[in-house]
């Protein structure tokens, strides 16, 4: 055994930030799907078999899967597990992979940024004038502000990203490199 009980090597912060992140995250999606099967199964079910649906169904698995897209999208950038089109990625020389997946990342840091900035101009106009849903008048508010507080996370995520590839501090995945 080469540590010994109660003593324990210190992992570095951003290990256990990524794993917390990645944990939680992972926790919320699994439920919001989860729920959102229930949910359909329920409606479904009294759909057609007691001729009752689920009052204000459609307006939760709304707000459901915005939460579910929202809360995978950080734990998809701090993965590189974006939807990928590599028809010219073999047309890459092995040396220009690591700066071509930092620009890659740099882009995609750009664009959710300017989702996540949007998306607090929309929750804050959204909140100031009380928009509810149709049926249930569940405020959109503070679903807005969650939205676009994961969507600032994502960017983050892509900017470690991009900043580790830059630096040499990350090499380009195994099955991303060109042959």
């Amino acid at each position: 055994m080469s540590e010994q009980a109660g003593q324990r090597r210190a992992e570095p912060v951003d290990v256990v930030v990524e794993r917390w992140a990645s944990r939680t995250l992972g926790a919320i999606t699994a439920l919001t799907l989860f729920v959102m099967m229930c949910l359909t199964f329920a409606d479904v079910a009294g759909r057609y078999l007691l001729r009752q649906p689920v009052y204000g169904a459609y307006e939760v698995t709304e707000l459901l899967m915005g939460v579910l897209i929202f809360s995978g999208l950080p734990i998809l950038c701090a993965r590189e597990g974006h939807v990928a089109i590599d028809v010219f990625d073999s047309l890459i020389p092995s040396k220009l992979r690591r700066p071509h997946l930092a620009v890659v990342n740099l882009i995609s840091a750009g664009v959710l940024g300017v989702l996540a900035w949007r998306m607090f101009a929309q929750a804050s106009e959204l909140t100031r004038n009380h928009e509810v849903t149709m049926t249930l008048k569940i405020p959109h508010g503070p679903f807005a502000f969650a939205f676009a507080v994961l969507s600032a996370a994502a960017c983050l995520a892509c900017i470690v990203i991009f900043w580790a590839y830059l630096f040499g501090k990350r090499d380009p995945i195994a099955s991303d490199t060109a042959s």
